[in-house]
């Protein structure tokens, strides 16, 4: 239903670039070389606080954001790693992440399995310990997490699992409402069931007695609202908006969305993912390449 999934780092023309810091969460771009620079044994969890934040959080948080958001997730996961007996929820959720985006990466499937359900149980252990003014991230990864353990479960485990991924999402929202992130998942969720084919209909009719539905006007709307946070964030936000257009009728606008999705610069595998489709929805349509680039 909701799929980041980075494996590839390019395909076709596109340029790398780092990808764009839009959470607020925290600040500075420092990478704090000094605190890579320890040895293994040097490397110990240190000593947690009274609310369960461990000394130079700050510190911690900044680089470990620092490290996600240019993609070096083996790098993020060797600083984040020793928390996972912490109680500090926003350590446990970005550790959740990035073990998350390790499973996506992984090219056996048994081991993307593996690393998914670690994940999720690391983000259950955040959200445990959330604080009493909440936790963006944790609801946020938990919503995800959940999505990926019922596709890993069957289809209908992932209906089940629906409404709960909606209210984690939206529950995020309320917590923090200016991340695009978030808003983009809620409408692939509002999409997934606006374009639901008729056996997970009647699958989702059998589950509930009013199984979750939406239109792909009310998907737009989440997707426009993402954009306008974050212009031009994430090439898979642009190509939802071309297919919803396409859904709704509106050939040009669906087409100009696709080109720009193929435009933009491709970083993870999900920017080569949808670079490839986007590509390849502009040639359906007999876009010529040179109208392209």
């Amino acid at each position: 239903m909701f799929k980041r999934a980075f494996s590839l780092r390019h395909v076709f023309t596109a340029k790398l670039r780092p990808i764009p810091k839009f959470v607020a969460i925290t600040g500075g771009t420092s990478l704090g070389i000094a605190f890579f620079a320890k040895t293994e044994e040097e490397k110990k969890p240190e000593t947690e606080s009274f609310d369960g934040k461990p000394k130079n959080f700050d510190l911690i948080v900044r680089n470990a954001d620092e490290l996600y958001e240019n993609y070096l997730i083996d790098n993020c996961y060797n600083i984040l790693k020793k928390f996972e007996s912490s109680q500090c929820s926003e350590l446990l959720w970005r550790l959740a992440r990035v073990v998350c985006e390790k499973g996506k990466l992984a090219k056996d499937p048994n081991q993307r399995k593996e690393l998914i359900l670690e994940a999720y149980e690391i983000v259950k252990k955040a959200l445990e310990n959330e604080p009493k003014d909440g936790c963006f991230g944790a609801h946020k990864w938990y919503a995800i997490l959940l999505d990926y353990v019922g596709e890993i479960e069957g289809n209908k485990s992932r209906i089940e699992k629906s409404f709960s991924v909606r209210e984690h999402l939206e529950k995020a929202l309320s917590i923090f409402e200016n991340d695009p992130t978030t808003w983009h998942i809620l409408g692939v969720w509002h999409y997934s069931f606006a374009n639901m084919g008729y056996a997970t209909r009647m699958v989702a009719k059998a589950i509930f007695a009013s199984p979750p539905d939406s239109t792909y006007q009310e998907a737009l709307h989440y997707f426009l609202k993402a954009e306008g946070i974050a212009p031009g964030f994430y090439s898979t936000n642009t190509y939802y908006i071309g297919e919803v257009y396409e859904k709704l009728g509106q050939k040009e606008e669906a087409i100009e969305a696709f080109k720009q999705s193929f435009k933009m610069a491709v970083v993870t595998s999900d920017d080569a993912a949808i670079h490839k489709k986007a590509y390849e929805k502009l040639k359906k349509y007999g876009v010529k390449d040179t109208e392209i680039v």
